[in-house]
């Protein structure tokens, strides 16, 4: 005879766990397998054929991408920056972000998700407009979405001074912070020194002290990226004559009193044309650069997994299968 009884709290707990084992895992927004040599992130919906994008970010839960978008030949408008998500399995049609205007470019989010900083061609208050002059600036999360932007507060923003009959750009870009928001790392272009990497300190809110790293050749360094262990800088630069492309990704090893020699990365991280503007996802298991390899040569963006990233750091080889 079949039992009718009720079944106890410790059968349903068993039941219910062993109808969630066979219950495929929910799919993760970049990827799953192995990835060990670059390949091309969201394509047609994040990663397009007539557009330059670069310059990913993403929130911690990885399900909210913010990158850059534009700027890719005379008839593409200027950069802005752009939102998609992760729904449904897939990533949404990106849309400007609700805080952005043309001019705006290169958001990090900061670990919590509590912050946006980004580099805009927008005026600064108080000072005189100036075309084409970057600075940082930076929105806060809020229940209603994000704030009003704001100039990013201390002395590592600089105003375009007058000189001669000239207005050289003193402009600021690519900005990363620490996890514990107590380093600012960033770039500063001007006319007289090109592009170099430079680091603030963080004081009551405030980043202050900007000071050029020491690795900075009179090639051109910007848009820096730090390894999720704190271990390796990298980098986008034009400073060898005999690496893979015309801009390259470098990488520099802390050594405890500072950041040491760069090398440029292997190929095929690198390629024959323009390779730059690193990421890494928020848990440290993809690293993404943007490339000029792209579809139809624009700027695209690429991903691999840190831990082949890492085996090219340390053998000076990329993984040649995919």
């Amino acid at each position: 005879m079949v039992s009718l009884a009720r079944p106890t709290a410790c059968a349903l707990v068993a039941l219910t766990l062993g109808l969630a084992a066979c219950e495929p895992p929910p799919p993760d927004p970049i990827g799953a397998g192995p990835v060990p040599v670059p390949r091309l992130f969201a394509p047609g919906t994040i990663s397009t054929e007539y557009e330059d994008e670069v310059a990913i970010t993403f929130s911690p839960d990885a399900r909210e991408a913010y990158f850059t978008r534009g700027g890719g030949g005379r008839r593409s408008p200027p950069r802005m920056i752009y939102v998609s998500r992760f729904v449904g399995g897939a990533w949404t049609r990106a849309e400007p972000a609700p805080f952005s205007h043309f001019g705006d470019e290169t958001p990090f989010l900061t670990a919590d998700g509590a912050r946006l900083l980004f580099s805009s061609q927008r005026s600064m208050p108080g000072w005189a407009p100036a075309r084409e002059n970057a600075n940082l600036w930076v929105v806060e999360r809020t229940p209603g979405g994000w704030s009003e932007a704001v100039p990013l507060p201390g002395t590592v923003n600089r105003p375009r001074v007058e000189e001669g009959r000239g207005v050289p750009p003193m402009s600021e870009a690519g900005p990363v912070l620490l996890a514990d928001g107590t380093i600012l790392y960033s770039t500063n272009q001007d006319t007289e020194w090109g592009s170099d990497l430079y680091m603030a300190e963080s004081r009551d809110g405030s980043f202050v002290h900007a000071r050029p790293l020491l690795i900075n050749s009179t090639g051109s360094e910007s848009h820096p990226a730090l390894s999720p262990d704190g271990r390796f800088l990298i980098f986008q630069g034009i400073r060898e004559i005999g690496a893979p492309g015309e801009e390259d990704l470098y990488v520099s090893e802390s050594t405890g009193y500072g950041w040491g020699e760069p090398r440029v990365l292997p190929e095929p991280i690198n390629g024959p044309t323009g390779d730059g503007y690193p990421s890494f996802s928020p848990d440290g298991r993809w690293f993404f650069f943007a490339s000029e390899r792209g579809p139809g040569g624009s700027w695209s963006i690429y991903y691999m997994e840190t831990a082949a990233l890492g085996r090219a750091i340390e053998t000076g080889a990329a993984d040649t299968q995919d």
